[in-house]
C-alpha cells in the first residue's frame, strides 16, 4: 500500500497531473512510501508459546503468507499507484455521457456500439511503462491463491452506535466494554499487528483502528470465513480515493 511521504529517489520520473472534479492533482512517485509485507515466522512464534497458524489456516492463507518472503519491486509499485484511478459504475457512466456529449447521435446506443468496453465490475486502472494494468477483486483472489468468498461487512454509517462494537469487544476483551491493548491475550495482541503489516494497513494518524478493521479482526479471531480478497481490494479503493 502506498501513502504520502517525502523520501526522494533520483531515479523517479515526474508523474503527470490529473484533473479531478475541476482541480489538478500533481503527485510525484518519490512522494510515495510503499509498505512492504513483513514475513511472519509462525514456527518461532509457536515455539515461544504463541500459536497463530490456526487463525490463518482457517482463512486459507497459508500460501499467501508463504508468498510474503518474495521480492517487492518498489519502483513498479510507485509507478502503478501514482497513475491509478478507480473505474466504477459511476466512472463508466461518465465515460458514456462524455461520448454522447461529443457526438449526440450516439444517444441510445450500447457501450459496444460506442466503441466502449462493457462494464463488468469495479476496477483499478493504471499502467506500468505504458502497459495498461487492471486490478479487480478476482485478480486479488488469484494473487493470494484464495477463493473470493466468505463474510464481508464494511462501510459503517456510525461507528459509535453500531451494535458491532459490542460484538467486537466481546471477542477481543470478553466484555461489551472496550478494553485496553494491555488487556488482550498475547495471541490477540499479535493479530492486529499482522493485519496492519500484511493484510489491510490501518493508515491514518490515529492510534485506534476503525470499526471496519476491528470487525475484520473479529472474523479472524473467531475463525469465521471472511472474504479476504474483497477486504483487500476495497481497502485499496478506499486508500486510492483518499490519496
Amino acid at each position: 500500500m502506498a501513502s504520502s511521504s517525502s523520501v526522494p529517489e533520483s531515479s523517479m520520473q515526474e508523474a503527470p497531473a490529473y484533473e479531478i472534479r475541476g482541480r489538478t492533482m500533481s503527485l510525484e512517485e518519490w512522494e510515495l512510501n510503499v509498505q512492504v509485507g513483513s514475513p511472519v515466522d509462525f514456527i518461532s512464534l509457536a515455539h515461544h508459546g504463541c500459536e497463530l497458524r490456526g487463525y490463518y489456516h482457517a482463512q486459507d492463507l497459508d500460501d499467501y503468507f508463504g508468498m510474503l518472503n518474495g521480492s517487492t519491486y518498489l519502483n513498479l509499485v510507485r509507478h502503478l499507484w501514482v497513475r491509478a484511478q478507480v473505474y466504477d459504475r459511476k466512472a463508466a457512466q461518465l465515460e458514456l455521457d462524455e461520448k454522447i456529449l461529443i457526438d449526440p447521435s450516439l444517444k441510445g446506443k450500447t457501450r459496444e456500439e460506442m466503441g466502449l468496453e462493457p462494464f463488468t465490475c469495479t476496477k483499478i486502472r493504471s499502467s506500468i511503462m505504458g502497459i495498461p494494468m487492471f486490478i479487480f477483486e478476482a485478480v486479488i483472489s488469484w494473487v493470494i491463491r484464495r477463493a473470493s468468498e466468505g463474510m464481508f461487512i464494511s462501510g459503517f454509517d456510525n461507528n459509535k452506535t453500531s451494535p458491532w462494537n459490542d460484538t467486537v469487544n466481546m471477542t477481543m476483551f470478553n466484555s461489551t466494554k472496550k478494553g485496553k491493548y494491555c488487556d488482550l491475550i498475547m495471541e490477540h495482541k499479535l493479530l492486529p499487528k499482522i493485519q496492519n503489516d500484511n493484510l489491510v494497513p490501518k493508515g491514518g494518524g490515529g492510534d485506534q483502528p476503525s470499526l471496519d478493521h476491528r470487525v475484520f479482526l473479529h472474523f479472524f479471531m473467531t475463525q469465521k470465513k471472511v472474504n479476504v480478497s474483497k477486504y483487500i481490494f476495497m481497502h485499496m479503493i478506499k486508500t486510492l480515493r483518499e490519496s
